[in-house]
């Protein structure tokens, strides 16, 4: 293997042997650019790779641990039916010379016979009839003349003017679940126009922009380099290398009670199962800051307190989420002016784990008390914990287990909240990689993490990058149910309404809002959070000031975790107060 002669990676000294489960992120990525090199760019099996790198550097994971980086790197040459799927659907829309083209899938070359060998292999004769299903299942109506789709209105929408506490919404149905009668009847009357595919059209023209090209593969970005490096103090670091440590350590226990690690990603337990609780923390968390930012201190604290009043029982049952919710609290509010709730909670944590755990010495106590004592931003502090947190998933439970993928949505998510553009860009990307992995390209949370990775690029000024994903996220909602489709179309309209104000094309942003709106008034209903939050963000246009971040309705992305509270539970980017107009 001469070619790996000049790989980068400084060659190791054969030393004892070591357990396949040691091996670190770190060194996961010094070793990456020679296992693309020797898989992906020259072919070689998998098994010549592991053994060259076990001879030459002491590098010596394991099979399933090979193939786990693998997948999340986008190296796995193992075709995917939903890949296939989608060449066939593309092919059939070639004509002539076109059947003949050549589709790049994760930067391999594929041709259509290829995808038709594949499912010939399979006993399906002709893989057309499962776009059929596929399209029957979705739900697809993507037609402007569907006339009369009705669809549930969410009741638990994160409005601004809340009116209820927190107790008061009902958190045991989905709205997908309410009986016919429990569901209003609005209609889906749309325009018979592609005005998305207008809009785009007009934004590259004026961007100079004849052709605007697929986004790149994940797997050729570095997330690394998009890290920013904060120059900290000593003490610093050491408050955070405590906070981690203790951090690490509650998880291992928890995963170590689970049956959960890298070889057992089912044990018995899943992200789905246990979270309700955490997820009506977090509520109640959320409405409360929510108040205290609109200057209701009495409300606010009413719900604060209703939230305090769950830890013990968090803590007694081992609530996976509880912990990741109370940094991403610490990551939106510290440093806004309103840090109080938090120190409070903090302190709260600490009486509680105390109590429950009869020590000082448990982890959840050793960090409520490091954290609540902090002099460094306990923002940074939060942020830095759960990157160091993700690479421990990672290599724990796996790139891919549900709880990894749950922590990377809510860290994405905290990362636009701390103006961490650059890396957020790329995080919600890597979540795009994940769910294209774990479910396909078409569903809704594929969608939602590219439209996420625009407004990251948006805030760089990075229109181009922006259009692709608005662009990748459009082509793959056209086979969501009528519903999603719709929430993903206006979400991707919104942005291109604020790329073209961002460009001085203010009449152009207020007809694409206008649009917006009236969408939302025919899909969801005029009083629907999303209408009121197109209309507010229409008159923010209309006054000049939609570039103020007081101004603009925020990107919002889900908590990832799974349970019916969390189907309710939207985390804006900003403070609640960046809902008003």
């Amino acid at each position: 293997m001469d070619s790996a002669d000049s790989s980068p990676v400084d060659r190791k000294k054969q030393l004892s042997k070591r357990s396949s489960n040691s091996y670190t992120s770190e060194e996961w990525r010094r070793h990456r650019p020679l296992i693309t090199q020797l898989y992906f760019e020259e072919g070689r099996t998998l098994k010549d790779v592991a053994e060259y790198l076990k001879r030459e550097y002491d590098f010596g994971p394991t099979e399933r641990m090979y193939k786990s980086r693998l997948h999340t790197w986008g190296l796995d040459k193992k075709k995917k039916e939903h890949e296939m799927l989608d060449l066939v659907r593309q092919g059939l829309q070639q004509k002539g010379d076109d059947k003949d083209k050549v589709f790049l899938v994760r930067g391999r070359q594929v041709t259509l016979a290829d995808a038709l060998h594949y499912f010939n292999r399979k006993g399906i004769k002709d893989p057309s009839s499962l776009l059929e299903s596929q399209r029957a299942l979705s739900g697809e109506l993507s037609s402007p003349d569907d006339a009369d789709v009705k669809t549930p209105l969410s009741s638990n929408d994160d409005t601004l003017h809340a009116t209820h506490d927190a107790d008061d919404f009902e958190m045991t149905r989905s709205p997908m679940e309410m009986d016919d009668r429990d569901k209003p009847a609005i209609s889906l009357r749309l325009r018979a126009s592609d005005f998305a595919a207008e809009r785009l059209a007009i934004l590259q023209q004026v961007l100079n922009i004849p052709d605007l090209p697929p986004m790149p593969p994940f797997r050729t970005l570095s997330v690394e380099s998009t890290v920013v490096q904060a120059q900290v103090s000593a003490e610093d670091q050491r408050c955070l290398d405590v906070i981690f440590q203790n951090m690490q350590n509650h998880f291992m226990n928890l995963f170590t009670a689970r049956n959960l690690s890298i070889r057992n990603t089912t044990g018995t337990w899943t992200a789905t199962s246990d979270d309700a609780l955490a997820d009506r923390f977090y509520y109640s968390m959320y409405h409360g800051f929510s108040f205290l930012w609109n200057g209701q201190r009495d409300r606010a604290f009413d719900n604060f307190y209703k939230a305090f009043a769950l830890i013990e029982g968090l803590l007694k049952d081992d609530h996976v989420g509880f912990m990741i919710y109370v940094f991403d609290l610490i990551i939106r509010h510290d440093g806004t002016g309103y840090e109080e709730p938090l120190l409070m909670l903090l302190q709260h944590l600490a009486d509680m784990a105390k109590a429950v755990f009869e020590s000082e010495e448990h982890p959840i106590y050793l960090v409520a008390t490091t954290m609540h004592s902090a002099t460094a931003s306990r923002a940074w502090l939060a942020e830095s914990t759960l990157r160091r947190l993700l690479d421990f998933f990672q290599d724990s439970i796996g790139y891919f287990h549900p709880e990894t993928i749950a922590l990377l949505q809510t860290f994405a998510s905290g990362l636009l909240n701390r103006e961490r553009f650059a890396e957020a860009a790329v995080r919600f990307q890597q979540l795009v990689d994940a769910f294209e992995t774990t479910v396909n390209k078409q569903c809704y949370d594929v969608c939602y993490a590219l439209r996420s990775t625009s407004e990251a690029y948006f805030y760089m000024g990075q229109y181009t990058q922006a259009l692709q994903a608005i662009k990748a996220s459009l082509e793959r909602s056209q086979t969501l149910p009528r519903p999603e489709e719709r929430e993903i179309y206006v979400r991707c309209l919104r942005g291109m309404a604020e790329i073209s104000h961002k460009l001085g094309r203010k009449d152009e942003a207020v007809e694409t809002m206008q649009h917006v709106v009236d969408v939302c008034r025919d899909a969801f209903g005029p009083e629907h959070a999303f209408t009121n939050r197109a209309k507010m963000h229409l008159k923010s246009i209309l006054k000049g000031d939609a570039a103020s971040a007081s101004a603009i309705p925020p990107m919002v992305y889900r908590l990832g975790r799974g349970g019916n509270a969390a189907k309710y539970i939207w985390i804006s980017r900003s403070s609640p107060t960046r809902l008003q107009a």
